[in-house]
């Protein structure tokens, strides 16, 4: 599951009093103010103040003694000044006695109920005076306790309201701050494109205003960002280049803020999302936090590193521990999330009353916040425990919408990946510091994104679809003009000529539609890993999958490619193919001595359909584990590729496919109108040989398939 926590705020910044307060300190100076005396100079101008400058004092006080961490002085000067405050009906002190309120419940308790209720209450004594200043401390309070009990919708009003006195204020920090709320608000409920919409944008104003804090907050954002939508290297990245700027004035802020154990634990989350347990354990052990308040955000990590370490009793205790702090707190995000963490952890050790009583509950929860990655987990923990419990159609019930919300949590992740792609393409070009890094990530991981999601994988195949439907027309076009022309020529060489342009027209559409035939078996794959719900398969499918299409993408460019280059893409479709029918085969590949991949030249995707062939028409009929192995030998002027395999032969397979109605290898015909045309072009022989292998008893033992291709080498560099 994936961890959702409390944003980031910029540095503390108390509620302080009115204009006259600051006047009468620039009346009466005092020399250190910002330094370690200015409480007791502020204890001593008490003395000579009175009515609403007093008031002012007494809250700054509290305020100051907030930041010391002083709870019992901070508390006795609040009380001080609400009295004076409620006597001189004195709206704008009791608006920043109950600001501060929120601010102590927030920061030593972490009891949002009571900051909301206190920050609330400020409010509505703003809302009586012409004297604003302040309140943009009391909507962050507002904000932060709503967002924490996941009213989303509270949480985005008082942020947006917060940005827009900023703004009519001039106020840049509180415009990045409140940015930052919003874009955590989005990141929370699930929405990541707009999340990265808001993270840009205050990386953009802290980048224009040069403030070093923001810019610190907006990378740790992207941080935050990438590791919601799976992208655990890009993730670390962001994370180290936080540290990297970190200083003691920066560490000292987050400290303030309470977001350290936020940040702490997020990056060491890093490590096991990628399986780097040791690494995540040796961060877990350093970071473990002295002060209780914040061991409840070290148990669910923990506890959600020892669910993924499938150490389900240790998961329990630790996932129990925190949901009971949580609770206390009414921390309802975290509260949604440790439910179903601990729903799944029931359902991983066979406890299906325990899993649907938390899945019930956690699920609720998400309803009511409409945050839709647990909604999906959530529906998922019921259905598969109605399914044990093989009552049906509670089962299919929330099957049904467990696939309905986790095709909207694949479109949500598949907009925030491609918004993060935009983003990143952004910063090569503004950032040349990062130009080389941030463009081999958004290479590498191009594919992946786009294909994530039932919305890409229908819009990359249709796009296929449509180029191959549009090359066939146009060198069918191609094909009757070079006929037309032909008629009209009395020259028989010029005639000759548009022959040949014509014959090589025909073998690159028959190369081009390679590619859509292979790309269709794969999504076929991944689609029946994702109906299976094997993340795992699937997360690995893709990945080797997304390396595959690169390699065929690259090699359907030239008539020619270098052998290395077509073993390569063999050798990863092997791997996607045993991966896909798990391990059901086998396969070899051996090169002799005397042959040069580098050197030679062969043409692309000429040898993967017969291995395809005989994985699924020789070796997926047979019910022993089979084997497969390509040879390539060198021999005078050939080259040889042997395929073999010890399937069911050709006959047995003909007669399997004729009762189960199995079409006709798509790729098989495709590559045999390739063959005859390159032995008509460029008058090559005898290239293919079909042999049936016989056991020693008389049985079928397989079928090999002989390549014989002339030798063609490299004269120059190959890109």
């Amino acid at each position: 599951m994936e961890n959702f926590y409390m944003y980031q705020q910029r540095r503390y910044q108390p509620c302080t009093g009115s204009i006259l307060w600051l006047l009468v300190f620039f009346y009466f100076p005092v020399a250190g103010f910002a330094q370690a005396g200015k409480i007791d100079s502020i204890k001593q101008q008490l003395l000579t103040l009175d009515d609403s400058a007093r008031v002012d004092a007494l809250n700054h006080l509290s305020a100051l003694f907030i930041s010391a961490e002083q709870k019992d002085s901070a508390q006795g000067y609040a009380v001080r000044a609400s009295k004076e405050a409620s006597q001189l009906r004195y709206a704008h002190g009791m608006a920043v006695y109950y600001c501060n309120l929120a601010q102590m419940a927030k920061h030593f308790d972490d009891d949002f109920r009571k900051a909301e209720q206190d920050a609330k209450t400020s409010l509505d004594w703003y809302e009586r005076t012409n004297n604003k200043e302040g309140i943009i401390q009391a909507y962050f309070y507002a904000q932060y306790a709503t967002f924490a009990q996941s009213k989303f919708e509270e949480a985005l009003a008082f942020a947006q309201k917060r940005y827009a006195f900023s703004k009519q204020t001039g106020n840049t920090t509180g415009m990045v701050d409140a940015l930052g709320a919003i874009f955590a608000i989005y990141r929370q409920s699930g929405d990541y494109e707009k999340s990265f919409h808001f993270a840009q944008q205050v990386y953009e104003l802290a980048k224009q205003s040069n403030n070093k804090f923001a810019l610190v907050d907006a990378l740790y954002s992207f941080a935050q960002l990438y590791e919601l939508i799976e992208e655990y290297s890009i993730s670390q990245h962001y994370f180290r280049l936080v540290l990297q700027m970190d200083d003691d004035e920066t560490r000292a802020e987050r400290i303030a803020t309470d977001n350290d154990i936020w940040f702490k634990m997020e990056f060491t989350e890093t490590f096991s999302h990628l399986r780097q347990f040791d690494s995540a354990w040796r961060y877990y052990n350093r970071y473990k936090p002295t002060n209780p308040v914040y061991l409840r955000v070290w148990w669910i990590s923990t506890g959600e590193c020892y669910l993924l370490q499938k150490d389900y009793p240790h998961a329990l205790q630790h996932l129990q521990l925190g949901l009971a702090e949580h609770r206390k707190l009414n921390d309802r995000n975290e509260i949604m999330r440790a439910l179903l963490d601990i729903g799944n952890t029931y359902l991983s050790v066979g406890n299906n009353k325990a899993a649907l009583a938390y899945g019930r509950e956690g699920l609720q929860l998400a309803l009511e916040t409409k945050a839709h990655q647990y909604t999906r987990d959530g529906y998922q923990i019921l259905s598969t425990v109605f399914e044990r419990l093989h009552q049906t159609d509670s089962a299919n019930h929330y099957f049904k919408r467990y696939m309905t919300m986790k095709e909207q949590v694949l479109s949500d992740l598949a907009k925030g990946r491609l918004a993060a792609y935009q983003y990143e393409q952004k910063i090569a070009l503004a950032n040349k510091e990062l130009e080389v890094r941030e463009a081999q990530l958004s290479n590498e991981n191009f594919v992946k994104k786009v294909l994530i999601g039932g919305i890409a994988f229908l819009l990359l195949f249709g796009a296929i679809v449509v180029r191959n439907i549009s090359l066939k027309r146009r060198n069918e076009k191609l094909r009757l003009e070079h006929q037309l022309k032909m008629q009209e020529l009395e020259s028989e060489q010029t005639k000759s000529q548009l022959q040949q342009q014509a014959t090589e027209l025909e073998v690159q559409a028959l190369r081009a539609q390679m590619n859509p035939h292979f790309i269709f078996n794969s999504l076929n794959s991944i689609n029946c890993f994702i109906l299976e719900n094997d993340k795992r398969k699937a997360s690995e499918y893709l990945t080797k999958f997304s390396r595959l299409v690169r390699l065929i993408l690259n090699n359907s460019q030239a008539d020619l490619i270098p052998l290395q280059r077509e073993l390569d893409a063999l050798t990863l479709y092997l791997q996607l193919e045993a991966l896909r029918f798990s391990h059901h085969f086998d396969f070899s590949i051996d090169l002799d001595a005397d042959v040069n991949p580098s050197l030679l030249r062969v043409p692309p995707l000429l040898i993967q359909p017969y291995v395809e062939n005989a994985v699924w028409h020789g070796l997926m009929h047979k019910k022993e584990q089979g084997k497969l192995s390509v040879t390539i030998s060198q021999q005078k002027e050939s080259l040889f590729c042997r395929i073999a395999d010890n399937g069911v032969g050709r006959k047995k397979a003909a007669e399997v496919e004729r009762k189960s109605a199995t079409y006709r290898s798509l790729g098989m015909r495709i590559t045999a109108d390739r063959i005859a045309m390159l032995q008509h072009q460029k008058q090559w022989e005898n290239l293919v040989t079909v042999n049936d292998l016989v056991l020693p008893d008389g049985s079928p033992g397989g079928t090999e398939v002989i390549l014989q291709l002339p030798l063609i080498y490299d004269e120059g560099d190959f890109d």
